[in-house]
């Protein structure tokens, strides 16, 4: 062999590049730059396998909250914030530029924390809060007991909360009826008004799923009911005819004009709406079109629920107390505030994840005995004494407060603070390797790529402090005082 062709050889057996001379397999990993400018804020893709996808297809298609279209996925979001915070905000006496000032920023923050919420989902990767939970505090083999501690956990404050809304629901829409009755038969209508409206709900109740038509009409039913009952409330207002005891029976001594306020952006539908809207279409045609799509939702649902609220600021202000009460215009407000918490009851009680019964009690009966359970207790929750009310109406408050603000910034804080952060690009196998210039080549891109994340991410981290910290040990040394009478 020729001295020219050693020094060839010899020359290709030198790494003489970073590109040259790898001593495993080369892998290729694909970067979509291209998107990046455009996906202000986001922290991962939507890919997914198709076999992944079609499993959750299929528990989506099982589940209370199946996919759905964007018009429903935008009533479910809007509708629960229709509901007793309005009613409860028209009757404090708060002061006008508070009021405005208290529904401006509670909007904000649940616009923020839905955006969380759903930000935390793609990062993780997981459609269901439970999931997401059980990521955050139990990541990981070995920690099976905590799992499952969560997991009941979640479980039993998911069915509380919507038991007591339910039940505070009820209770509060027969306590509009009952101004509608003379003095000498309330001792008797209010259990009339329960079994009457209880009775009624039970063909509702049975629907499997929010995307059953009469669960659907109902709702929007509701929504129609809200409408009336704000063009009622307005019309008695310019008249000076309106009353503001149509909901005396106060339902907790923290119901007060700011916490009315925060209580009317609480929801816990946002991870199954966004999974539902997921569903809706195949994966790799419509993505970012969801993706957006559920954005735009939103803030639409916040901007929708803001305008409806914002009059009633006004209508609560101290200033325009009306003095002479006209009883039509009242049976209109109290028969159509009835109605609009009425029929977003089984809209609620249908979203309680199952319970599992005792094995020798589920030989002996049938699956739904979990769901007469669950309305029998709602029903005898509505009918407790006043005192008993008021300590469920205040947990309800706390509980929700706590579950919309607060526990997503708390989640976002533990998965991206106390959690090793997800690799982007670097696949586990090349993580493993000690030495290799093509491993430092992705290394390199995937400290690139963590650091743009941690970019867009610090706006977020920024609210999220914020709902910890003022919001959430403010409110809740706030709470605490107002249980002990120090103000």
């Amino acid at each position: 062999m020729s001295s020219s062709s050693r020094s060839s050889t010899s020359s290709l057996g030198r790494p003489s590049s970073p590109l040259v001379g790898l001593q495993f397999p080369p892998e290729l990993v694909l970067v979509n730059e291209i998107d990046s400018p455009n996906e202000e804020l986001d922290f991962s893709s939507d890919d997914e396998l198709p076999d992944e996808f079609s499993a959750r297809l299929d528990r989506l298609n099982a589940s209370t909250i199946p996919p759905i279209s964007p018009t429903l996925v935008l009533l479910y979001l809007s509708a629960p914030y229709l509901k007793l915070g309005p009613m409860f905000l028209r009757t404090s006496d708060t002061p006008l530029s508070l009021s405005v000032a208290a529904l401006a920023v509670s909007a904000l923050f649940a616009a923020f924390t839905r955006q969380m919420w759903y930000l935390l989902a793609r990062y993780l990767r997981k459609m269901d809060m439970e999931d997401v939970v059980l990521d955050a505090f139990a990541r990981g083999p070995g920690k099976t007991r905590r799992r499952l501690l969560l997991r009941t956990i979640v479980r039993v404050s998911t069915i509380v909360i919507r038991i007591l809304l339910a039940s505070v629901s009820l209770r509060v829409s027969v306590d509009a009826l009952l101004t509608l009755v003379p003095a000498h038969f309330l001792p008797i209508a209010r259990g009339l008004f329960t079994m009457t409206l209880a009775l009624a709900l039970i063909p509702l109740y049975a629907a499997p799923s929010l995307a059953t038509k009469r669960i659907i009409c109902a709702t929007w039913a509701s929504v129609l009911a809200y409408l009336i009952w704000l063009g009622a409330v307005s019309y008695a207002y310019i008249k000076g005819t309106s009353s503001t005891d149509l909901h005396s029976q106060n339902v907790g001594i923290l119901w007060q004009g700011i916490t009315s306020t925060a209580f009317i952006f609480s929801s816990s539908w946002t991870l199954p709406l966004y999974a539902a809207l997921r569903g809706s279409g195949p994966p790799a045609v419509t993505k970012r079109l969801r993706r957006r799509s559920f954005r735009a939702l939103i803030a639409t649902s916040v901007a929708i629920t803001v305008a409806l609220v914002l009059p009633l600021c006004l209508f609560a202000s101290p200033l325009n107390i009306p003095s002479t009460p006209e009883r039509g215009a009242n049976a209109v407000i109290a028969i159509s505030s009835a109605a609009n918490l009425i029929l977003i009851i089984p809209a609620i009680l249908i979203t309680i994840p199952p319970t599992h019964l005792p094995r020798a009690i589920r030989r002996t009966t049938s699956p739904t005995i979990s769901k007469i359970i669950i309305y029998s207790i709602t029903i005898a929750l509505s009918v407790l004494s006043s005192k008993a009310t008021v300590v469920l109406g205040d947990l309800l408050l706390v509980l929700s407060l706590l579950s919309t603000y607060v526990l997503p910034a708390i989640l976002h804080i533990t998965v991206h603070y106390f959690r090793r952060p997800l690799s982007i690009v670097l696949p586990t196998s090349v993580t493993r390797v000690e030495d290799g210039e093509g491993d430092e080549l992705l290394q390199r891109k995937e400290r690139s790529l963590q650091r743009r994340r941690f970019s867009r991410r610090i706006v977020w981290d920024a609210i999220a402090w914020v709902s910890v910290l003022p919001l959430g040990t403010g409110g809740s040394a706030w709470a605490i005082g107002r249980v002990l009478g120090k103000w």
